[in-house]
């Protein structure tokens, strides 16, 4: 069917009267609809209406871009743009095809038809770039030139992106056209009341996986539980919250005993026992500041995962109506929560503190008791034998393995802030526990878990999200 295109004109008025004119006619010679702002008088608001409603009767939009920015919108949500680019992104939110034509730069242009107003010049700029920014762009030197673009764009676009357009009434058989619309329709009637039918005869069953956790130490499923214990992190714990407190760990005192020492320290009654080399000697002798700062931060981690950890299980149901089998959870904790197998936690070993020389403040309150207390010879030797042993130079790392084998015989693994499950079936309205779960948290904020749940009857994973709150 020989069919009308409806396009949409838009542009600056006064500036592009000439422009617009040409394109009106380019587009009649094509035995198409131009349309534009001249049927619509002052761009207000109280038009705006119509405007929106030709635009969405508009097969094609046609923007024409000079070197003026035109009127600027003063109010509401559209404030401090113009209504030419109001249009502009109303089309595209529309999914109208764009056809975009900017005057060349080089362009000599009466003085009348530029934009003076700085701050509405820098928005043409802006808008230049907009308009190019996802569509090719015709840029034009002279109207007659446009015209010419405009033509070999629209037929270009004709050709490529069919749009409803309009056709004569007497071009189709409206009667038979409305007769196969109403026996399609009656078609589709009976096929869905066909499926429905064949639905109700069968039965579906299909497994319903569902995890949540509880507290390790409860054989009951509770919905909350509330502690104020200060050595267990958990205050409450439900199927999609879980709410722990930070215990902080107290022992940058231990920091303390690696400082140097000066004279100060020293009392009066041993100032005589110690030289100034032997108090050089000891300082020059203690650890670096980044042996104990590493130390201090691993004794850190070490306090509060193995005094601070909260021991929780995890319980997988099936509420479906089917077995489940060749199941599969995986749990993905954030960074900040650090998941551990309570046999790792317990095996976990305490940091090696670096050594200290040996201390001249101690070894003169020693001499001072001889001196004010003399024993025998052989006594004071057997009580004074003397080290000669030696200091470790380094510190051993707290590093933990965190993939853990099978943990009473489930087939549960434990990595840095993950938990994985493999279970070879749980039937329907059945449930497993895996306990031994360890978390610790390590800083304050709101995180969630992901639980991914995957059997043999599924199609593809389900998720479930866990709220951690950490406080």
């Amino acid at each position: 069917m020989d069919k009308k295109y409806q396009i949409f004109i838009s542009s600056t008025y006064k500036d592009l009267i000439e422009a617009r004119n040409k394109v009106r006619d380019a587009i009649l010679s094509m035995m198409h609809f131009p349309v534009g702002m001249e049927l619509f008088g002052a761009a207000d608001e109280e038009q705006w209406e119509i405007i929106q409603e030709t635009i969405d009767s508009s097969d094609y939009y046609l923007l024409i871009v000079g070197q003026r920015y035109g009127t600027v919108i003063t109010s509401g949500d559209d404030a401090g743009i113009s209504y030419t680019e109001k249009e502009f992104w109303y089309a595209k939110e529309k999914g109208i095809p764009i056809l975009a034509f900017i005057i060349s730069d080089d362009v000599e242009i009466k003085k009348a038809n530029i934009e003076t107003d700085l701050c509405k010049s820098q928005k043409l700029e802006q808008f230049k770039k907009t308009v190019a920014s996802d569509r090719l762009v015709e840029w034009w030197k002279n109207t007659d030139e446009l015209a010419q673009k405009v033509t070999a764009a629209l037929y270009k676009q004709i050709g490529r992106k069919r749009r409803p357009g309009w056709v004569r009434s007497d071009s189709f058989d409206l009667e038979r056209s409305h007769a196969e619309i109403l026996k399609l329709n009656s078609l589709v009637r009976e096929l869905q009341e066909e499926n429905l039918k064949l639905k109700s005869q069968v039965e579906k069953r299909t497994p319903k996986l569902e995890a949540a956790f509880t507290l390790e130490d409860s054989i009951e499923n509770h919905d909350t539980l509330e502690s104020n214990s200060t050595a267990n992190p958990i205050l409450e714990i439900d199927r999609k919250h879980i709410k722990l407190r930070l215990i902080l760990s107290d022992i940058e005192h231990l920091r303390n005993r690696y400082e140097p020492l000066d004279r100060s320290c020293i009392d009066a009654h041993l100032d005589s026992y110690i030289t100034n080399e032997a108090i050089e000697k000891y300082n020059s002798a203690l650890p670096s500041k980044e042996e104990v700062d590493d130390y201090i931060e691993k004794m850190t981690k070490y306090q509060r995962i193995h005094t601070a950890f909260a021991a929780v299980c995890l319980q997988i149901s099936n509420n479906g109506t089917a077995k489940a089998t060749d199941v599969r959870v995986s749990i993905d904790f954030p960074e900040e929560i650090l998941t551990f197998s309570k046999k790792e936690i317990e095996k976990l070993e305490k940091p090696i503190a670096p050594s200290l020389p040996t201390d001249p403040i101690a070894e003169a309150e020693k001499e001072y008791e001889r001196q004010m207390h003399p024993l025998p010879k052989f006594i004071d030797q057997l009580l004074n034998p003397g080290y000669t042993g030696s200091f470790p130079n380094a510190i051993d790392a707290l590093n933990f393995d965190f993939t853990t084998p099978a943990i009473g015989g489930y087939g549960i693994s434990i990595g840095k802030n993950s938990v994985f499950i493999d279970t070879r079936q749980i039937p329907h309205k059945d449930l497993e526990r895996y306990c031994e779960i360890c978390l610790v948290p390590m800083s304050k904020g709101f995180f969630k878990a992901r639980i991914s749940l995957m059997c043999s009857e599924y199609l593809e994973e389900e998720y479930q999200y866990i709220d951690i709150e950490v406080v």
